[in-house]
């Protein structure tokens, strides 16, 4: 009978570069977070995520780039990394550093800390108070080694010595200063090591460097372990099992293009970008009458109106801008016209007023979007008016969501622009945005604005107007109102009133005529297997009016 292993044995098997490492999964079986819920014995995903461990644990590397796709598990693979170093190395001190100047403690930190709690193996030695935890350092006494959490901060981690060195999404630092320094602490350690867990970034950031660096095989002691797609397709055939189709298909139509091409595909991206491309330009641009209802053609609707204002006689040369907009359904979808676009001369509050007035008067319009900067009086005149309106704080988030619905009606051919609008088609030309880094566990932020030497006022007051109706959802086929005289049992059974028949006296009855009006308009909109006239008033038509019945 084979003798089994002494637990010094069994260490020292661990030990041993990729290998070790696979044996001390197998043999350990690390818990981590589940995305049932609970805890799970990590499993590698796939052959891809074998080949990539195996290659960076070859022992001639000192600096590991884990460059996965977000929920790739890279944060989870060098955590594993570092808990196998923890119990198979004596005398190792570990620094793991956060996303943030002022938190030591971040999510790589307390995603060590869960794996020593909940796998069996570790748990027994933290109850046996052989691992001792607190609250931003682990220590490991009989062999001396130390885990600690430190903030981002380089006068923090200056003058060090490290055995490994630890930081997450570097493609989000404002600079490489802080891995600079964290690089140097490990030099002088035999085994010393330095993990990168990160996306991609902008080709400006200190990643790109590294991949760079890579690439050429300049440097035979760095290992970058880069793991992209081609497309959307390419990520759901090869990416891991516990990544849902639904949802990456989900994220890709929700986030602007380089978002997702860094976050979910990790392709690297210039670090300027087009909000507005030459072929969605072209897809905005359409000949409809400025007219609200002519537009809607029956049709429910709603008119916004979005302001931003610039300091009159502006040394930049920006501009006053109001504009009107107009959202409705059509088949299943919110389409936007822009019915105006007004450059309001010297900024003046007077102009300001006497053109959202024309909008309310002339439009219909109900509700504002009015940023802030530099606008208080409009505002407190827009709270004496009919329309509702709101102040908006420009803020990074805020931006980021309003330009996102903005692209996806303009990509999805939602966005309807009159040629006539020509100063607001060459904003489209040269608007753009990147992706910056935050120096935080935030990670990458969009931010938006026109290229050097132009101007985005159009597409800001755009963009406000658009915001101002996002709340509100539209019905495509209304009734104003079912008012019925008839007589007898055709009153239950007749479909206006709530029955499935269509009884002969719909041949005089206005409010029939109008419901089989508006059938007609989804009948010519509908592109295959329309439902009959009494399915479309059970289902699809609504009455914003009074139901009136005989006594």
């Amino acid at each position: 009978m084979a003798t089994k292993p002494s637990p010094k044995d069994l260490i020292a098997s661990w030990r041993n570069g990729a290998d070790g490492f696979l044996k001390f999964l197998d043999d350990v079986q690390p818990r981590i977070p589940s995305e049932k819920g609970g805890f799970q014995p990590y499993t590698i995903p796939n052959d891809l995520v074998r080949d990539e461990i195996r290659r960076a644990l070859d022992t001639r590397y000192s600096t590991l780039v884990f460059c996965w796709p977000r929920r790739h598990g890279k944060t989870v693979m060098t955590a594993l990394i570092i808990v196998w170093r923890f119990l198979t190395r004596r005398t190792q001190t570990i620094a793991i550093v956060s996303n943030s100047e002022k938190q030591s403690v971040d999510t790589a930190f307390k995603l060590v800390r869960t794996i020593l709690e909940q796998t069996p193996y570790t748990s027994a030695l933290i109850k046996s108070e052989a691992i001792k935890i607190g609250a931003d350092a682990i220590h490991y006494e009989a062999v001396n080694n130390v885990i600690q959490a430190f903030p981002a901060s380089q006068a923090a981690l200056y003058g060090k010595k490290l055995s490994i060195a630890q930081v997450s999404e570097l493609h989000a630092a404002r600079s490489d200063a802080l891995y600079q320094v964290l690089a140097s602490s490990t030099i002088d350690t035999e085994d010393g090591l330095v993990l990168v867990d990160s996306t991609v970034g902008a080709r400006s950031s200190p990643l790109f460097a590294l991949y760079n660096l890579a690439q050429a095989g300049t440097d035979d002691t760095l290992c970058f372990s880069h793991i992209e797609y081609r497309d959307l397709a390419d990520a759901i055939a090869r990416g891991p099992s516990w990544i849902s189709p639904a949802k990456l298909k989900s994220r890709a139509a929700q986030m602007l293009p380089i978002e997702f091409a860094q976050q979910h595909l990790n392709q690297w991206t210039a670090a300027n970008n087009s909000l507005f491309p030459a072929e969605v330009i072209e897809r905005c641009r359409d000949r409809y009458p400025l007219d609200p209802k002519a537009i809607a053609d029956g049709a429910a609707f709603v008119v916004g109106a979005g302001l931003d204002r610039a300091y009159g006689f502006s040394l930049h040369g920006d501009s006053t801008v109001t504009t009107a907009v107009l959202k409705t359904i059509q088949g299943e979808d919110e389409h936007y016209f822009v019915l105006a676009s007004d450059d309001i001369k010297f900024s003046s509050a007077a102009g300001i007023k006497k053109a959202l007035t024309r909008y309310y008067k002339d439009f219909g319009m109900s509700r504002a979007a009015i940023e802030t900067y530099n606008a208080q009086d409009i505002g407190a005149w827009a709270g004496e008016q009919k329309f509702q309106h709101e102040l908006v704080v420009a803020t990074a988030e805020r931006q980021s969501g309003a330009f996102t619905a903005l692209f996806n009606a303009a990509n999805e051919g939602r966005l309807h622009i009159h040629p006539a609008l020509e100063k607001l088609f060459q904003e489209m030309e040269t608007f753009e945005y990147r992706l910056e880094g935050t120096g935080t566990s935030k990670g990458s932020i969009a931010k938006f604005e026109a290229a050097k030497g132009c101007h985005d006022d159009h597409i800001y007051s755009l963009a406000w107007a658009v915001y101002a109706l996002r709340d509100l959802e539209l019905n495509p086929y209304e009734l104003n109102g079912i008012h019925c005289f008839a007589a007898g049992p055709s009153v239950n059974l007749c479909i206006m009133n709530g029955g499935n028949l269509v009884p002969p006296c719909s041949d005089t009855c206005r409010s029939f005529a109008e419901a089989s009006s508006i059938y007609q308009k989804y009948l010519s909109r509908s592109a295959v297997s329309p439902m009959s006239l009494e399915d479309f008033v059970s289902v699809k038509a609504r009455n914003v009016g009074s139901h009136t019945l005989p006594r």
